[in-house]
């Protein structure tokens, strides 16, 4: 990190206090379903080898998801997004958006479900980001992380 940028503090409920370049945040636009009010966000990794990573709020230090690059689990997961919802976030040729979606933790991991039904959608070079709703879609809310075994 060099002199010159600028540094966030960030308290937060499960990581204490977190520093961070400002450049560093995700811009969120209205935020994500269900959390208007928190529109910065910074991208934290769970562990080094993990394909968890945490979507910290820069705004409010209790909200956070856990998220993952849904190709990880769901190899054949496909995302059609038209083009007015992705004119806010700047892409432009060359740029490959970054997509995740949010993970509802459960007591026992094999119980963890994906939400595939509302990716949120980041381009990387700008930093923005958009949570988007895929209507008329097979994906649901709650699809199961790991396969189940009979």
């Amino acid at each position: 990190m060099s002199d010159g940028e600028k540094k966030v503090a960030i308290q937060t409920s499960r990581f204490g206090t977190i520093e961070a370049p400002e450049e560093k945040g995700i811009s969120i636009s209205g935020g994500l379903l269900g959390f208007p009010e928190s529109t910065r966000y910074l991208m934290l990794d769970h562990d080094q080898d993990s394909p968890f990573k945490w979507l910290q709020s820069m705004d409010e230090g209790e909200v956070a998801f856990v998220v993952t690059d849904p190709l990880v689990f769901f190899p054949e997961y496909q995302v059609q997004i038209r083009k007015d919802e992705l004119a806010g976030l700047q892409i432009e040729d060359g740029d490959t958006p970054m997509v995740f979606v949010i993970l509802s933790l459960a007591a026992e991991p094999e119980n963890m479900t994906a939400n595939l039904q509302g990716p949120i959608i980041i381009n990387a070079r700008t930093r923005i980001g958009r949570q988007v709703v895929l209507k008329d879609s097979e994906y649901k809310t709650k699809h199961p992380l790991f396969a189940q075994t009979a």
